[in-house]
């Protein structure tokens, strides 16, 4: 029981592992935003890896059909939503390092789209899907012969996830410091890696229509 608790944390933090928009967005909300911000978009990414362990324990045939038999369209409408959030990132005003925690504090608006955003970006990555449902059948956490409830499983995936964000958070808040142009320039730079991501992702889907 308990090599299967280590397991399914495990998943959680292998699950956040790959470079990818989710990454670009918690390091450049952690830079901008401060811990919190950073903090509230692993969560998404976490709550989002969840939702997807959770499809893969209880109903992985039925999506595996189903993500086979639409995945272009899926990968387009991914590409459409990857490509509004990088464009919002790019289009973000810097601000001063000094005060980051203070205006992330006082943006209740923005400290709630943060999980949000990073939630579309790990359904828009068709690759998330694979991953997951990959680790899931890889540790043994997928069948019947597991000796662990399936909550308990979602619960230390979605702990393991966020043990891995608190972990990029705290380095990146304690030993990066950039200034307001530094900022504004990891915004653009950012936003327009995840916009070439969607782009990517959307002429994919369209090829596989």
């Amino acid at each position: 029981m308990t090599i299967e608790l280590i397991k399914a944390l495990m998943v959680g933090v292998i699950a956040a592992l790959p470079v990818g928009p989710v990454l670009l967005m918690v390091i450049q909300k952690t830079l901008r935003g401060g811990k919190t911000a950073g903090m509230m978009t692993g969560l998404g990414s976490a709550v989002g890896d969840s939702f997807l362990a959770a499809v893969g324990l209880f109903a992985l045939g039925a999506i595996q059909d189903f993500i086979s038999r639409f995945s272009g369209i899926i990968m387009m409408v991914g590409g459409v939503l990857l490509a509004i959030i990088g464009l919002v990132m790019a289009r973000k005003k810097s601000i001063p390092a000094e005060s980051s925690e203070l205006v992330a504090v006082r943006d209740t608006g923005s400290m709630i789209s943060y999980p949000i955003q990073s939630m579309l970006g790990v359904f828009s990555n068709p690759a998330a899907y694979a991953v997951m449902f990959g680790l899931l059948g890889m540790m043994g956490l997928g069948g019947d012969e597991r000796m662990i409830p399936a909550w308990l499983v979602l619960l230390c995936v979605a702990c393991g996830e966020l043990l891995y964000w608190s972990l990029v958070v705290f380095v990146l808040s304690k030993f990066i410091r950039l200034s307001s142009r530094s900022i504004h320039v990891m915004n653009v730079v950012a936003g327009v890696a995840i916009c070439c991501f969607a782009v990517f992702v959307f002429v994919k889907g369209v090829l596989t229509l």
